[in-house]
């Protein structure tokens, strides 16, 4: 693997800002621009360009002759965690914000996230507003708080962002994590996984510090929600990477499990994503004519395993007993 290095930032920032890049040449200017533009500037920007076949790696190397505070890595295509990876891996900052090379962060994003930052807190999360590519606004929340979340509340907003203002407080752009707890650890994005792997890597942070988040609701990030999108695909088929987001729900469960051993609450929520999420890969696997056995036996015995006999079933008669009366 070839890594090229343009720039090396000599003062330790407060902040990196690690950013994957591949083939978002259209988006990538408005994203640096937006973030090399932030009202706080003791950060450094990280961008990896991973294998990009257009002009996003030139677009890299232009910016950072420009601004000293950018250093730019080179390296074959081997997807966003693996991105994510040398970017921490090669980071300087106290804590770390990941952004995506094809949205933008608001001008007071940064600071915004910075106000929040406590001795007692470990991770520090903004809020977001989403678009789609037309730049009409999808969602946004009008209430404007800060509130502080202990571990099982910070865990729990994993699955049910909506009962916290946002449908989803899932991603790693809306946080800053602290990056000695990210070293002690060796928490890493799992590169195995290509859809969720950003939650699961949140999961193991939480559970690995003391899981205290300290949540101001402004927005701090503009997300593009975009038609080839991984999050786009359940709308137009049965996209098997989202066989990933179920065996990284599963991953999460088993790491929630270790800090709450024996039938905690977090943890029922964590064997409800399961749950959720399997059945919505067998509902589409059912409206797509999926007939491959094979995978699906595969799913339902790791799920059913994974749940415990007696959840399974539980979970099972509801469903029966909805139908009956329904």
């Amino acid at each position: 693997m070839t890594i090229s290095v343009e720039h090396s930032n000599k003062k330790e920032p407060l902040i990196s800002v690690i950013v994957p890049v591949y083939n978002t040449e259209k988006y990538l200017p408005r994203c640096l621009d937006s973030i090399l533009s932030q009202s706080f500037t003791d950060f450094e920007l990280i961008l990896i360009d991973d294998g990009s076949k257009d002009g996003s790696g030139v677009i890299c190397n232009a910016y950072a002759s420009k601004d000293d505070r950018i250093r730019v890595f080179h390296k074959e295509n081997g997807g966003v965690s693996s991105a994510r990876n040398l970017g921490i891996d090669n980071s300087k900052g106290e804590w770390l914000y990941f952004a995506d090379s094809d949205d933008e962060l608001l001008p007071n994003g940064l600071q915004t996230l910075v106000n929040c930052i406590d001795n007692d807190v470990d991770v520090v999360m903004g809020g977001y507003e989403k678009f789609n590519e037309e730049g009409d606004l999808l969602e946004s929340v009008q209430d404007r708080t800060v509130v502080t979340l202990d571990k099982k509340k910070s865990l729990s907003s994993l699955y049910h962002g909506h009962t916290m203002f946002y449908s989803a407080l899932s991603y790693t752009w809306l946080r800053l994590f602290r990056k000695k707890i990210i070293d002690y650890h060796r928490i890493r994005f799992d590169e195995t996984l290509s859809n969720k792997e950003d939650t699961l890597f949140i999961t193991e942070y939480l559970c690995k510090s003391n899981g205290v988040t300290r949540f101001d609701t402004t927005p701090v990030y503009w997300y593009f929600w975009r038609q080839n999108s991984a999050m786009s695909g359940w709308r137009y088929g049965f996209d098997r990477s989202y066989i990933d987001s179920l065996y990284a729900l599963i991953k999460m469960k088993q790491e929630i499990e270790r800090y709450y051993p024996g039938r905690s609450d977090v943890v029922y929520v964590a064997k409800e994503g399961i749950w959720v999420r399997y059945n919505k890969i067998i509902g589409k696997a059912k409206q797509y004519n999926v007939e491959d056995t094979v995978l699906l036996n595969k799913l339902h015995n790791d799920v059913k395993k994974e749940l415990k006999l007696s959840f399974f079933i539980q979970k099972k008669t509801r469903k029966i007993i909805r139908k009956w009366f329904h």
